[in-house]
């Protein structure tokens, strides 16, 4: 009989080993996945607390350096910082040129791009918001003719923070009739998608 109870205790014993096991396995399911960026979405950021944003500063009313202050205007950083101070974040914009916009970004040298446009190609590359401007519209103020007119915010791909950014910051800033006001400002026009 003390065979039997011996491998009763042991049989138990693996039970109790397996059972931990699974739900182990169980909590930490979804780690690193997509699904840990929906709803809120984390945020994470380069620099904790500061949100640095990749922009050309020689844009005409996109972006520019105002002479009188020196510093960022236009409607990039004007929607930069309403989508920073949307987060909770300090916001840093760092000056580069429009071919260097996505390879900066993935150099890690800033969290995200505002006025990049949506293509094929980069939303296969990178993690992407929903088009949230359409500047086909406003050709002639920016000097240029847009060959991809719909603008996106993009980050690093399989960023957690673009999904807080889309939730958390651009649809309500969107909704509110913010980045309406900042369009109006710089273009005059609407080109904000709704």
């Amino acid at each position: 009989m003390r065979w039997l109870s011996l491998k009763k205790n042991k049989f138990r014993r693996i039970i109790c080993v397996l059972a931990a096991a699974i739900l182990t396995a169980a909590a930490l399911t979804g780690c690193g996945t997509k699904k840990d960026c929906e709803g809120e979405g984390k945020i994470t950021t380069i620099e904790k607390g500061v949100l640095k944003v990749g922009i050309h500063l020689d844009d005409g009313s996109m972006g520019y350096v105002e002479e009188s202050t020196a510093k960022p205007a236009g409607f990039a950083p004007e929607t930069a910082a309403k989508i920073a101070e949307k987060l909770g974040l300090t916001l840093e914009i760092i000056d580069t040129t429009e071919e260097n916009l996505l390879n900066s970004l993935d150099a890690d040298l800033y969290d995200c791009v505002i006025t990049v446009g949506t293509t094929d190609w980069n939303r296969e590359h990178y993690s992407a918001t929903k088009p949230y401007a359409d500047v086909s519209g406003i050709q002639d103020k920016l000097g240029k003719k847009a060959a991809y007119p719909k603008l996106a915010i993009f980050g690093p791909k399989g960023s957690c923070l673009i999904p807080a950014i889309q939730n958390q910051a651009l649809t309500p800033l969107i909704k509110d009739g913010t980045l309406t006001e900042i369009s109006k400002k710089y273009f005059e026009k609407d080109i904000i998608l709704k």
